[in-house]
């Protein structure tokens, strides 16, 4: 009840028309920019102007389905050709990585550590746990 006052009397005040200065602030946002409520929101800077497109980008729906891809669906033998040439593919690189030597010798250390680690992991299994 009194902020209703003091706004209708700020509004009423002569030296309240600097509140007034935008016409397109209602007589409720005038009278909290009097109070200190509200303010004014300063135009951005130039580099965001700039940056910001001409136009406002259309919305993107949430739910909607995606459009279907353009390429036809493939039959089961352009399926199968494709696995085998993948394989075929998987092969040859397995081949050249086979054939560098670091390569050979760095998965046997692998292994070896796997099957160090699987002994002491069996080793180490007690039904009483140890602190």
């Amino acid at each position: 009840m009194i902020v209703a006052a003091a706004s209708l009397a700020a509004l009423c005040l002569p030296g309240a028309s600097h509140a007034q200065d935008a016409p397109s602030d209602s007589p409720l946002k005038a009278a909290l920019k009097i109070v200190g409520f509200a303010t004014d929101v300063s135009p951005p800077p130039d580099f965001v102007r700039q940056s910001r497109p001409a136009q406002t980008p259309p919305s993107i729906r949430v739910f909607n389905q995606p459009p279907e891809p353009p390429a036809a669906v493939k039959s089961a033998d352009e399926i199968a050709a494709i696995d085998k040439e993948l394989e075929d593919v998987a092969k040859r690189h397995d081949a050249l990585r086979a054939a560098f030597p670091p390569s050979a010798k760095a998965v046997a250390d692998a292994a070896a550590a796997r099957a160090a680690k699987a002994k002491t992991k069996g080793a180490q299994k007690s039904p009483i746990p140890t602190f």
